[in-house]
């Protein structure tokens, strides 16, 4: 079963690397002759377009461990309790805000009775990324699905700066303003240079989240 985990989240990764790879060639090593115009436009803008890969791939590899766990049928008080409190909170909106209508209130305890009487549960592919798949958010997927967080200071990252959680929360901050058509100020100009920094973050992260789930798969750590 995890194997076919395996192969799959390679291929994602290996798809995303490419694109980044062809983006940075298209832009920065002058393949095509661009106008100064359209180099500046083209380059700002990549750190948008690999911010937008670097969070479609959350969402995909997510989704692919996710059927993973689905597939094995697995009674939900087998779950770890972060994957069972991920499923209700999911199927059950009311929990974050409790119906004030009677008619709703009833309607929410028969899905909570239908919901318990089932045997299997399917955990919901759909994960929230807030549109920000910044330090705290990602320690917050991460830990709903018994999946081990980042430190701050991620060992692996060293370059430019160890501090992982400034490196996403700068990521963040270049694409939202760039996305938002704000001014970056002269020092977040995105050359080369931190088209490149961003690139390693992104494909970085992108091999270790598969590693921990590919851990996590073997380990059963999914499991209560």
């Amino acid at each position: 079963m995890i194997l076919e985990f395996e192969n799959k989240s390679l291929l994602l990764i290996e798809e995303r690397q490419e694109v980044i790879r062809e983006i940075e060639r298209a832009i920065f090593t002058r393949r095509y002759e661009l106008t100064s115009r359209h180099f500046t436009i083209f380059s700002t803008n990549s750190i948008s377009i690999l911010y937008s890969i670097w969070e479609g791939f959350v969402q995909k590899l997510f989704g692919l461990y996710i059927d993973e766990i689905n597939k094995e049928g697995i009674e939900l008080f087998s779950l770890c309790d972060n994957l069972i409190i991920f499923c209700k909170e999911r199927n059950f909106r009311q929990l974050k805000e409790y119906p004030q209508k009677n008619k709703r209130k009833i309607s929410y305890i028969k899905k909570l009775k239908t919901f318990y009487s089932n045997d299997v549960h399917l955990i919901p592919r759909v994960i929230d990324t807030e549109s920000n798949i910044g330090f705290e958010v990602l320690n917050r997927l991460l830990e709903q699905f018994n999946i081990e967080t980042y430190p701050e200071h991620w060992g692996v990252y060293k370059y430019p700066n160890p501090n992982l959680k400034e490196n996403l929360l700068l990521f963040l901050k270049l694409r939202n303003t760039v996305a938002h058509g704000g001014e970056l100020l002269p020092e977040e100009s995105i050359d080369q240079k931190m088209y490149k920094r961003f690139k390693k973050l992104s494909l970085d992260l992108m091999y270790d989240l598969r590693d921990k789930m590919l851990h996590n798969l073997h380990n059963g750590k999914y499991k209560n």
